[in-house]
């Protein structure tokens, strides 16, 4: 929980200092790079850990990474991280710094599942009413899941809507097995 709040300080800290020097996009797109950098070479993240690696080094394995991949304001970033023996937290930061970003540009992730895939008119009929009810531009991510059977299901962040036919005869034999317990009493 501490790490969650001090990886929150130290992207909104980032983010106000991008913002005022109109740069938060190419931070964020930088922080994406960084991302899947992260995902695909998981020895970065286990290196950041250890407090027997020099920062001297992390600093300069980190330069060699990322120096031609993310500009200069991103790099001096994770370098300042370093020196505040914080590289640990980049994923959590990357992950505020996301959160702060969306906010800010009034955008909306979102994941939708189908058993299939589906024509892009129900799709952008879907995307549109998510839109007129959240107020905010959505960023749909299609998930194709087979165990869905019919139906859809939308995730966004802790919340569900699941209008799945799975869900809809789960609900429907709670509701027959409940009426057969109160006959039964």
């Amino acid at each position: 929980m501490a790490e969650q709040r001090v990886s929150y300080r130290y992207a909104k800290a980032l983010f106000e200092t991008s913002c005022e020097e109109k740069c938060e996009e190419v931070v964020y797109n930088d922080f994406m790079i960084i991302s899947k950098i992260l995902t695909f070479v998981p020895e970065l993240v286990s290196i950041a850990r250890k407090p027997l690696v020099s920062p001297f080094r992390k600093k300069r394995l980190y330069q060699e990474v990322f120096s031609e991949k993310i500009s200069e304001t991103t790099l001096k970033f994770i370098l300042f991280l370093v020196d505040k023996e914080r590289d640990y937290l980049l994923k959590d930061i990357i992950a505020q710094y996301q959160k702060l970003y969306f906010a800010y540009k009034n955008l909306l992730p979102v994941e939708i599942y189908f058993p299939r895939d589906f024509e892009d008119s129900l799709k952008h009929k879907i995307i549109h009413k998510l839109e007129e009810i959240t107020g905010k531009k959505v960023i749909p991510k299609f998930i194709i899941d087979p165990k869905i059977l019919g139906g859809f299901k939308v995730k966004i962040e802790d919340w569900v809507f699941d209008a799945t036919l799975k869900n809809k005869l789960l609900s429907l034999y709670k509701e027959l097995v409940s009426n057969v317990k109160v006959e039964q009493n």
